[in-house]
């Protein structure tokens, strides 16, 4: 039987998303959410209708249609989990907002958008593999709880590979072309919010740092071998001819790092929930083939935890310091937890859709759901008696809930 404080305190958040949906929609949106959570096998929607206890309710078609015909939109939704996701970021903080991608695996020629990607689980830098199935390209916004941080997902994109749109008739979008989009969308939506967007090397290109918004900053991965300037000298006075965009070439950091005379600084991080102590060396310079004549702040890092070899991070904000460009960059692998979270404890990859309509909604519900789920215990769970974690076994100390302590 189900807790009725749990279930109300649930019930109150999605309401927030009334309206995002006509009266019959959200009934249909609520019953599937609530579902959603509480299937614990297999997430297909009949699966969650049973488990949401509405067997009866409507017929089963209706549940069907609301992800194949009825009006409604995904970035609708995105933007209400975004507001209820911001204020639990401190005003005067940044919005520290994770980009990333995720292959959804399945099986079957039928799988509607379908298409061969690479799978980042089973390949090596010496033999990639391939799998059947759709790419994801996921926006999150991180914030700190219990002593961790954590990837809420808001906004999504399904990426389709060239021979699909080739097929479909659709203009190819790569997925720094669609990542660029989500920015453009959170940037548009909190025009007066600071933005710092954190992604791996994928996303380290001219596609996003050329365009992004002002008030948004990147901070990535860069190259050990980058090619980098020194900035453009001012035009002599008379001086005739096109301006330059660039100085003179300087040594890659793997060079400057090379150096007797290199000016290593230590400094104190906090990452992945330990304090370490690493070398940097600082370079401002201008990363031309990515950001043309912005100029950039690249932070070479030895000693990194985790990493047995030198690593090179870099801000579009020269103005930051090298611990808070690295500990930023850290709190991007809070967005990997969180897909290996939906897909084991959500269904991520679960829904079989043969409809093109269906596949940009039905597979989004599993983020959602889970940044839902994050922010109920936050704002209600934590604090209910009926939903407090059992006891831990006296040889198990656990200090912070999981998210599988939040589901349960």
């Amino acid at each position: 039987m189900l807790d009725v404080p749990i279930v109300a305190s649930f019930r109150e958040l999605l309401y927030c998303f009334l309206g995002c949906f006509t009266a019959p929609s959200f009934d249909t949106f609520y019953t599937l959410m609530s579902g959603w959570v509480l299937q614990l096998g297999r997430h297909t929607v009949t699966g969650t209708v049973r488990a949401a206890g509405a067997v009866g309710f409507k017929h089963i078609s209706s549940f069907h249609r609301f992800f194949s015909r009825a009006r409604w939109c995904g970035d609708e939704l995105g933007l209400v989990m975004i507001r209820l996701v911001e204020p639990h970021v401190p005003p005067h903080e940044p919005l520290v907002v994770a980009v990333d991608d995720t292959l959804g695996r399945h099986t079957g020629k039928r799988i509607a958008a379908a298409s061969m990607h690479r799978d980042p689980l089973l390949s090596t830098a010496a033999k990639p593999r391939f799998h059947w199935g759709h790419l994801w390209v996921v926006l999150g916004i991180t914030i700190r709880a219990f002593d961790k941080t954590w990837c809420l997902p808001v906004l999504v994109r399904l990426y389709r590979s060239k021979k699909l749109c080739q097929r479909s008739g659709l203009v190819y979008r790569a997925q720094t072309e669609l990542a660029l989009e989500l920015i453009e969308l959170l940037a548009k939506g909190f025009p007066q919010r600071r933005i710092h967007v954190v992604g791996d090397a994928t996303y380290s290109c001219q596609t996003l740092v050329k365009k992004l918004p002002n008030h948004v900053q990147l901070i990535g991965r860069s190259r050990l071998d980058a090619a980098i300037y020194t900035p453009p000298p001012r035009r002599r006075r008379g001086q005739s001819g096109r301006p330059r965009v660039r100085g003179d070439k300087l040594p890659s950091p793997q060079e400057q790092a090379a150096r007797k005379r290199a000016t290593w600084q230590e400094v104190t991080v906090t990452v992945y929930g330990k304090t370490a102590v690493v070398h940097v060396l600082v370079i401002d310079a201008l990363w031309y083939i990515v950001g043309g004549s912005r100029r950039m702040r690249l932070v070479l890092v030895r000693g990194f935890p985790g990493h047995d070899y030198d690593d090179v991070f870099f801000s579009t904000d020269p103005t930051l310091s090298p611990r808070l460009i690295i500990e930023t960059f850290a709190m991007r692998w809070s967005i990997e937890v969180t897909f290996h979270d939906v897909k084991g404890k959500l269904g991520f990859e679960d829904p079989q859709n043969r409809l093109e309509s269906t596949v940009d909604r039905t597979a989004p519900m599993a983020l959602w759901c889970y940044s839902l789920t994050v922010l109920w215990y936050l704002t209600s769970g934590q604090h209910l008696r009926a939903a407090r974690r059992a006891a831990a076994l006296p040889w198990y100390a656990k200090t912070s809930p999981a998210f599988s302590d939040m589901v349960a």
